[in-house]
């Protein structure tokens, strides 16, 4: 799923820096913030945050020159995408969302490495952390995933 992730952002990336002229970046860019949107919508927000990552990249943004209705899509889609507070916007659009969606792998795989590293396998006194095992099969089986299971 990561190199899916890379992947799709790489090869969105060089679509828009491949191309000669300044008018078919423009084209290619407003086509695939135009796809970035729809994603959001179809809540595919894995798909959708790789072309973000794309679109942002400051390579990309150099060569392009944004009207102001792109920059608010632009904006709002870094309101969404936004890490801090633990992607507290993009946790809400997902418990929002209703099904079918995909949610951004990124998020899940931090909070089950939180989770795996955060909590001790065994106790203070040598027993086995049940509460962590009962979590960590809570979130693999999809109901602490954000989004529900992946």
């Amino acid at each position: 799923f990561v190199n899916h992730f890379n992947s799709v952002s790489f090869w969105a990336s060089s679509l828009i820096l491949r191309r000669d002229s300044k008018d078919d970046r423009q084209r290619v860019y407003r086509r695939l913030l135009a796809v970035m949107e729809h994603l959001i919508k179809l809540n595919n927000f894995s798909s959708a945050f790789a072309l973000f990552a794309a679109l942002c990249k400051t390579a990309v943004r150099r060569v392009v020159n944004l009207t102001n209705k792109q920059e608010k899509i632009l904006a709002n889609s870094q309101t969404l995408m936004d890490s801090s507070e633990s992607y507290k916007n993009l946790r809400s659009a997902l418990k929002s969302a209703t099904p079918p969606l995909i949610a951004y792998l990124g998020l899940c795989m931090a909070d089950l490495t939180f989770l795996i590293h955060g909590n001790p396998d065994l106790l203070e006194s040598g027993h086995v952390n049940f509460t962590k095992r009962h979590l960590t099969y809570t979130f693999m089986s999809g109901a602490d995933i954000p989004g529900g299971a992946v």
